[in-house]
């Protein structure tokens, strides 16, 4: 008898849990099939300069984790590196420093082309499509800060959400130029 009452239990959980999920998975998608749908035209009276500030000042709830997390990382040099990507900073003496506030769908024209030995590459160079939870009619800033020097290139660039202040894209890079051959 109780291994009877114990699987009914556990099959009336399994019900339950099976049919909370699909409701939860339906609620966070949208219509159109993203979990962060267009907001086009909501109007965000955030200035892109008042963001940059409010990360360097870790004013969000967001930030914060980001900083949590990262300022527990054992190699220094490491986490400040990621630190300054997460929570962007503008390099110093940098070439190019920019911040934007533009649609996601737009971020793909502000690749910066590399002359590296003998070829040419893009930079930051993000594809949108990968990014299959952002509807490319949604209002995010982009931050973008490099240098380019005849003997190396270095950039790092992130995109947050305007309504929402999370990340959906960061990184950084590095690289040595070789000599004209």
């Amino acid at each position: 008898m109780k291994k009877l009452t114990f699987i009914a239990y556990i099959l009336t959980i399994s019900l339950s849990v099976l049919m909370g999920n699909s409701v939860n998975t339906k609620a966070a998608y949208s219509d159109n099939g993203y979990i962060n749908p267009s907001n086009k035209e909501k109007v965000f009276s955030e200035t892109v300069d008042e963001f940059y500030k409010a990360i360097r000042e870790l004013k969000y709830p967001v930030h914060q984790v980001y900083y949590q997390k990262y300022i527990q990382m054992p190699n220094q040099e490491q986490r400040h590196r990621h630190l300054d990507t997460k929570l962007f900073k503008d390099m110093p003496d940098a070439s190019v420093s920019f911040r934007k506030k533009v649609l996601f769908s737009e971020v793909e024209e502000f690749n910066y082309l590399i002359f590296y030995g003998n070829s040419i590459r893009p930079y930051p160079d993000i594809d949108i499509s990968y990014h299959k939870a952002v509807s490319p009619e949604r209002q995010v800033y982009f931050f973008y800060s490099f240098k380019d020097t005849a003997k190396e290139f270095m950039g790092r660039y992130a995109i947050y959400d305007v309504e929402t202040k999370v990340i959906l894209a960061a990184g950084n890079t590095y690289m040595p130029k070789s000599p004209p051959k």
